[in-house]
């Protein structure tokens, strides 16, 4: 089986988007100095072998990954790239989760709720930067129901691709949900 798809990854400005999405789809070096990202960059790469949900049965899924910029200014552009969206990482800043809360709740609002999308569908992605020691963020509001994950990408890098593999799987299998439920409905 094959699988595409499209997963939006989103959060404030300097909470590590970028160094992630470049780390996840091995499409860039992954430095250390600050480049904003100008509305939107999309990488695409394959996962092979990725669990489909909780089944027995495995598929290849080409990753079609948007970097979105967290700067309001280009939030006219945002229905455009939300649009057909499997799937959101949210990514904040375990060292400044206070001051993010509000934002990513914005951001939540305006990528998955507005999508349409299961808290299943979602993510939160707690990037702790070098040289920084602060881990474990707890968001609350609807992130209370959202899967949080620390990442950092020195000792536990694999770790991360491991997590972004178990989040791959769940949405290959809400995938394939949904798909079996509309071939049901075309049957009836």
């Amino acid at each position: 089986m094959h699988f595409k798809v499209k997963i939006l990854m989103v959060g404030p400005a300097q909470s590590g988007k970028t160094t992630l999405s470049n780390f996840l789809s091995e499409a860039g070096e992954v430095g250390t100095s600050y480049r904003p990202t100008r509305g939107c960059r999309i990488v695409e790469f394959e996962v092979p072998g990725v669990p489909i949900g909780s089944g027995n049965n495995v598929a290849n899924a080409e990753v079609e990954l948007w970097d979105v910029s967290g700067d309001k200014r280009y939030e006219s552009s945002w229905p455009v790239m939300q649009r057909s969206a499997n799937g959101v990482i949210f990514v904040c800043n375990p060292d400044s989760v206070e001051q993010q809360q509000q934002h990513l709740e914005f951001l939540h609002r305006q990528f998955a709720l507005q999508n349409g999308l299961k808290d299943s569908q979602c993510v939160v992605f707690c990037h702790q930067k070098p040289n920084t020691e602060a881990t474990g963020a707890a968001l609350g509001g609807p992130f209370s129901r959202i899967s949080q994950l620390d990442t950092e990408l020195g000792e536990r890098s694999g770790q991360v691709r491991q997590d972004f593999k178990n989040f791959l799987s769940g949405l290959l299998g809400s995938m394939a949900d949904a798909s079996t439920r509309t071939e049901n409905q075309i049957l009836q």
